[in-house]
């Protein structure tokens, strides 16, 4: 289940009772620091960005633990603070919030609740996830001809970059983000509502752009450059990705057939 406010999102995922696996594949958490006081085994990450860091990525902070043949993953995902109304996010504080939580809902095993300080900035944007490695952040930084490195923010099943000025139009104002779906190539085999066929890519390439303003609806800074939103869906064997690019486009760069042109020349080398 999950709940959300204008900047903070909370979700919690049990699964009970879990299997040998489940539970095992929850102890070897990567890039998980130990939490003490909490189930049999618990466990605290850390991803995105914190006490300030720019970027404008959201910054999550996820607690892992297991109880018996029961397996727990509870989260926070914080906004970007694109206005005073949004404050920026303290991984410190969101984990020790996480863990108290759990020992008040009869997690704790009775020792003391010890957890581990939250990094002082977020990843850098190197990432051994696999949806990551489909694409390099300097790679998008060819493509589209941006100065500034990417951010780097891994998921499950996705990955977004961001490059460093998401309220002055221009390439540096992208947002590229990367969802794969194994198994998920029948999915286009239906058909898609303004969406255009995009040949030599994939199996099958449908892609819709659409444009929204740029502000707090799309976690942006006030612009007067409407946001413009590329998502290109490409079928391969069986599998399926989304490939998403969201971009300011400057009344001085590349025109938005330009960008297209960009975003589709890339997507095309990429291998899934």
């Amino acid at each position: 289940m999950s709940k959300a406010s204008k900047s903070r999102a909370l979700s919690v995922s049990l699964t009970s009772p879990a299997s040998a696996a489940q539970i095992a594949e929850t102890r070897k958490t990567p890039d998980c620091s130990a939490v003490e006081g909490i189930g049999d085994f618990a466990c605290m990450q850390w991803t995105g960005w914190f006490r300030g860091e720019s970027g404008g990525a959201s910054a999550n902070t996820v607690l892992k633990a297991v109880r018996g043949n029961e397996s727990l993953d509870l989260r926070i995902v914080e906004f970007p603070p694109i206005s005073p109304e949004f404050p920026v996010p303290d991984g410190d504080a969101a984990a020790r919030a996480l863990a108290q939580a759990l020992v008040e809902a009869g997690w704790g095993n009775g020792a003391e609740l010890r957890v581990p300080p939250a990094p002082p900035v977020g990843p850098q944007s190197s990432t051994n996830s696999p949806v990551c490695a489909l694409v390099s952040d300097d790679a998008l930084k060819q493509a589209f001809g941006a100065t500034t490195q990417a951010q780097v923010l891994p998921g499950e099943g996705n990955c977004r970059y961001s490059f460093g000025a998401l309220g002055t139009p221009g390439p540096d104002s992208l947002v590229f983000s990367i969802e794969l779906h194994e198994g998920g190539a029948s999915l286009l085999s239906r058909q898609v509502p303004d969406g255009q066929s995009i040949e030599s890519v994939g199996d099958k390439a449908i892609l819709i752009i659409r444009s929204e303003p740029g502000g707090p609806k799309s976690l942006r800074p006030e612009s007067d450059v409407p946001v413009t939103v590329l998502s290109l869906m490409v079928a391969r064997g069986q599998s399926m990705a989304i490939f998403t690019a969201q971009i300011l486009i400057s009344p001085a760069g590349p025109n938005e057939e330009q960008v297209k042109e960009q975003f589709v020349t890339l997507v095309k080398g990429i291998d899934f």
